[in-house]
């Protein structure tokens, strides 16, 4: 049995990963998906626990989508990642952190999954769906939240955020506005793949409006705020979000 802690470059994972170190829990490698979407704060919380785990002799692997780029294989495929589909997460993240396990270790063997989903996420645990990896959540299973983890972080004087890709699906409106005005860039770049997709009717990345009517709304001045925003977050057992 091998033990491995994924690694999202969020708060929760962060926690965890400090979290089973106080505790004394085994630990074998550390693994961090990069879609080539990542935020760049989630880069240098990845980046700084690399760095703490090279001085503690901890393995820290970074794997990647034998797919290439998330965006890049989206626009060729003239699709948009999708809340209905939601295979971005398998794709990018599952997949190759799979792959990597079983070419490193051989198909012989097996893992326990460390995820960290906070207490107050309870709902979004899952058991794996291969008999190789056995999922375990435990913030969950140690009642947890969300705030204990951002207490674990203060404690080990660790900086981490939210992480999720650039043009996540679950992104709020603030986000994309946020995004207008200091990153017109990277969204416009977003607007981009969102009307290069040949669907019909077209998929939008937020189910309730698209890229281009908000980007319209902010360049005449009307009222940002008519726009609902979606409450939801991935809920994938997965590494996003963590």
């Amino acid at each position: 049995m091998k033990y491995v802690l994924s690694f999202g470059g969020g708060i929760n994972s962060s926690a965890l990963f400090f979290y089973i170190l106080s505790k004394k829990m085994p630990l074998d490698v550390v693994i961090f998906a990069d879609t080539g979407e990542e935020e760049e704060h989630t880069l240098k919380s990845v980046e700084a626990l690399k760095n703490i785990c090279s001085k503690k002799n901890i393995d820290f692997v970074t794997v990647r989508s034998k797919l290439g780029n998330l965006y890049e294989h989206y626009y060729k495929k003239k699709v948009v990642m999708s809340m209905m589909k939601r295979d971005c997460t398998g794709k990018f993240k599952i997949s190759p952190i799979r792959k990597y396990l079983r070419e490193t270790f051989g198909k012989q063997e097996t893992f326990t999954m460390y995820i960290g989903i906070a207490f107050d996420e309870a709902h979004r645990i899952r058991d794996s769906d291969v008999k190789y990896i056995k999922n375990s959540y435990p913030f969950v299973y140690d009642k947890i939240n969300r705030d204990g983890n951002s207490l674990i972080l203060r404690q080990n004087s660790f900086v981490a955020s939210k992480s999720g890709c650039k043009g996540c699906m679950y992104n709020k409106k603030k986000n994309w506005i946020k995004m207008i005005v200091e990153n017109p860039k990277e969204f416009m770049r977003h607007l981009v793949l969102e009307e290069n997709n040949s669907g019909y009717p077209r998929v939008l990345l937020n189910g309730t409006y698209s890229l281009r009517s908000l980007y319209d709304s902010y360049k005449n001045q009307r009222s940002l705020l008519d726009f609902d925003d979606v409450e939801a977050t991935c809920d994938v057992a997965g590494s996003c979000f963590l």
